[in-house]
């Protein structure tokens, strides 16, 4: 046990920290030796049917574990509470299974947590993982696997997941580990059947617990003058949004307050305001920064607050915080919001400077001492290491599938990408998987020998690809391939919207099938496709229209073979029907109904049965 002693007084200038280790109390061994006791007596309550009973004798257990917990400075996770949680876990969950109620409302206790430390990186804006946590309807589907387990804590992911002793695997990511009462809350919840007990599995977890809350308070905004040294507007509120607001917002809220309107900002959190015009000590918002409060924010700077921000906050208040907006109750742009504003506002000729200097800076990020081979085109600006010829060979592939493109698909623009599309082009693995790394921060698969990245806004608009050889094979498509499918990847991704990995990659190597008849790569995917199937664990067979279900080395043979069968099924025009209200954001089950006349499970059987193996299995 580790005990800390403060000791205080007005008279002191100092405070004197004495840490000592110490042994469990005897007294504190026969306090557990009591609550041990009063929990056998409480599975006896529950072995005879006496829920009503049992219940209250488990939370007044709890309540006395939790004192001696507080009362004697101990660890939860002390060795010697370990066989009381575990037996009381084991009650908890008899209690549960017998009376068809647990002990732990996920409402009530189990939701504020994940609120408070999980939907920050996994809700619907911003799902990492693929996971989402901001509904119970969201946390059910799980991500790459389910969560929970009900009845069975430690084989849940979930648990593992926050218990683990690895700091790079745990969550939440990059923060501090849950405190072990929240984990064993969790464990409690899980043991208990993972039960749900709101109205409505599709609320945000925020508002099922939710109390009315006091009227905010009343904020004077004082509006700036224009003789201010620092504008809120230009100096404070884009660091603000993209420091403070990651965790200070309206869906997650902590300590009750958020910083995204000028108004919310002034109103405060649960411990008040924290702006004081004209006061640095009395801005709690400052001192937190300044240091001169617990905890100091942001946590370790991790979200990188500058010199220049922390003085400029330094002088707004000094001179009065005051406003230069349009309007303090209207919520403040996001970060994406402002730089799509910048972009918009940028002439065709900018763009391609912009993009000329990114791609410049990406190559330098990966080969720092090798001079890049360079071409340019209308749509294309190509960087690679291989030799010059054959540089343009693939320009001219890349020049022949853009036009054929436009084409297809109706496209009047006379430029595809806005600043064009940026092109890399390595002589051998080595300089893929480098790219990946430097640009990208991502270990790449080996199967995967090019990808495409298209921004919503055409921030970013490139495609990079390893130089495969002109030979195909039934592990390798050719670089012609891979030049088409990439291309039309990222022509693909620049209408935006939710098109899936699979739709991607497929419609790029159905393009390139009409080029390359025959090619031995494309003619095994049929097969490979039907293995795949036979192999996975696919819940409902409409899964397979679903983003992610399938593996990097899956997509291709998957993709490839599903939108052949699409094409089949109802022709060009259908599918670019198909892909149009995809990107328009229609959901996939209606995009499949409206155009195909089907649902998703019926049109994925027959998909299926389309398959070579699919015709001799059940599958």
């Amino acid at each position: 046990m580790r005990q800390i002693i403060r000791v205080s007084c007005c008279s002191l200038v100092t405070l004197l920290a004495v840490v000592a280790v110490a042994a469990v109390t005897p007294e504190q061994k026969k306090e557990i030796k009591e609550i041990t006791s009063e929990i056998s007596k409480t599975s006896s309550l529950i072995s005879k049917k006496k829920y009503d009973e049992a219940e209250t004798e488990l939370k007044a257990i709890d309540q006395r574990l939790e004192k001696l917990i507080k009362d004697g400075m101990l660890s939860e996770s002390e060795p010697a509470l370990r066989p009381v949680h575990v037996q009381l876990e084991k009650a908890k969950a008899l209690f549960a299974k017998g009376s068809g109620r647990g002990t732990v409302s996920f409402a009530k206790d189990v939701a504020p947590i994940f609120v408070d430390k999980c939907i920050g990186c996994h809700t619907d804006g911003e799902a990492k993982g693929g996971l989402r946590l901001d509904t119970y309807a969201a946390m059910e589907k799980g991500g790459s696997r389910a969560l929970a387990i009900p009845g069975n804590a430690q084989a849940s992911f979930l648990v593992q997941k926050l218990m683990t002793p690895n700091a790079q695997q745990r969550m939440p990511k990059g923060g501090e580990p849950l405190k072990d009462k929240e984990i064993q809350t969790i464990i409690t919840w899980i043991n208990e059947g993972a039960k749900f007990d709101g109205a409505d599995k599709t609320a945000e977890l925020a508002s099922l617990d939710k109390k009315p809350a006091a009227p905010p308070p009343r904020v004077d905004v004082v509006k700036a003058t224009g003789n201010e040294k620092v504008s809120f507007m230009k100096d404070i509120m884009p660091e603000l949004m993209d420091t403070c607001g990651r965790c200070h917002n309206d869906r997650q809220k902590r300590s009750g307050l958020s910083v995204t309107s000028f108004e919310k900002l002034m109103q405060g959190g649960t411990s008040g305001r924290v702006i004081i015009a004209g006061s640095l000590e009395g801005s709690r918002l400052w001192r937190l920064v300044n240091g001169d409060d617990t905890p100091v924010m942001p946590a370790g700077n991790q979200t990188g607050i500058t010199r220049k921000w922390y003085n400029n906050l330094k002088t707004w208040i000094e001179e009065g915080a005051k406003f230069d907006g349009d309007d303090a109750k209207k919520a403040f742009p996001t970060l994406d919001e402002r730089e799509a504003a910048a972009l918009a506002k940028m002439s065709p000729e900018q763009w391609i400077e912009r993009r000329k200097k990114e791609t410049a800076e990406q190559w330098k990020k990966t080969f720092n001492n090798t001079e890049p081979k360079i071409r340019e085109t209308g749509d294309f600006l190509i960087y690679g290491d291989v030799s010059s010829e054959r540089l343009e060979q693939i320009e001219k592939w890349a020049i022949d599938q853009a036009a054929s493109l436009k084409s297809s698909f109706g496209v009047k623009e006379s430029q595809l990408w806005k600043g064009r599309l940026a092109v890399f082009v390595f002589k051998d693995r080595f300089g893929y998987e480098e790219f990946n790394q430097s640009v990208h921060r991502r270990e790449v698969p080996r199967e995967v020998q090019g990808h495409s990245e298209i921004s919503g806004n055409m921030e970013e608009a490139l495609i990079a690809m390893q130089d495969i050889g002109d030979a195909a094979t039934e592990t390798s498509p050719g670089m012609q391939v891979n030049v088409i499918e990439h291309v039309t990847g990222a022509f693909l991704k620049r209408g935006g919207g939710g098109l899936p990995d699979w739709a991607i990659r497929g419609t790029g190597l159905a393009l390139a099938n009409q080029h390359s008849k025959g090619n031995p790569f494309l003619a095994s995917m049929p097969g490979q496709a039907a293995e795949i199937l036979k192999e996975a664990r696919i819940d409902k067979p409409e899964d397979i229209f679903g983003n992610g279900t399938f593996s990097p080395g899956e997509v291709g043979p998957i993709g490839f073979t599903l939108v052949d069968f699409m094409l089949k099924r109802g022709g060009p025009a259908n599918f670019g029907k198909f892909v149009r209200m995809l990107q328009n954001g229609d959901k996939t089950d209606a995009a499949l109904k409206s155009v195909y006349g089907a649902d998703a499970k019926s049109l994925a059987l027959a998909y299926g049965n389309s398959l070579p193996a699919g015709k001799k299995s059940k599958k």
